[in-house]
């Protein structure tokens, strides 16, 4: 007789660890996929803090900029800020193209130049647009110092590449002082004038 009844208390003994066992197992899951969401949620809407590394690669750079200032250089090859939102800034080239050619007499009536010209610039994204839209304001003061400058050559004075490339450097030091002024506070970010065509006529 009591073996019959603890033969009875078996099942039910079963059934009700059974009944326990499904209600842990949904509490559990649910548990760790209400965690992982609250992880994922956490590490999408709040932004990283850059590495220790980033901050002493930062300052590095800052005491070397101040260090270049002081003395006069600067290293564009390297040139970066770092914007607010912890993202680097870089620098680079942008180029501003004058819309119509240059189309100047030699000095001494002998032919004519036609030219076309553009100005590399090498600047950080804020910086490089706002020294192009002031290359963009001065294109006519820019254009007249160039247009002088021009008038002044004669064939042979331009007649090979080496002093093409001597006319390049004359018209940079040109129209760096109508961007820049006089007497600039920081090095230019005017940083070469390229002829996208050079075209002599006339000669006899």
């Amino acid at each position: 007789m009591a073996e019959n009844e603890a033969e009875q208390q078996k099942p039910k003994r079963q059934l009700s660890i059974s009944k326990l066992f499904l209600p842990l197992l949904i509490i559990t899951t649910i548990s760790v996929i209400v965690g992982v969401f609250v992880v994922g949620y956490l590490s999408l809407t709040e932004p990283q803090a850059p590495p220790e590394d980033t901050h002493k690669l930062m300052v590095a750079k800052q005491q070397q900029t101040a260090s270049a200032e002081s003395d006069g250089t600067t290293d564009d090859a390297t040139e970066m800020v770092m914007n607010e939102d912890g993202t680097f800034d870089f620098a680079q080239y942008r180029y501003f193209s004058f819309p119509l050619p240059f189309v100047v007499n030699f000095a001494n009536g002998e032919g004519m130049m036609t030219l076309e010209i553009a100005i590399a610039t090498y600047e950080t994204t804020l910086r490089g647009e706002r020294l192009i839209e002031k290359l963009t304001t001065f294109a006519p003061k820019m254009r007249s110092t160039i247009n002088l400058a021009l008038s002044e050559q004669v064939y042979t004075d331009v007649n090979t590449v080496v002093k093409r490339k001597a006319l390049q450097s004359k018209l940079l030091a040109a129209i760096r002082p109508v961007i820049d002024g006089t007497q600039p506070e920081k090095p230019s970010g005017i940083t070469d004038l390229h002829f996208t065509k050079f075209v002599i006529s006339g000669i006899r």
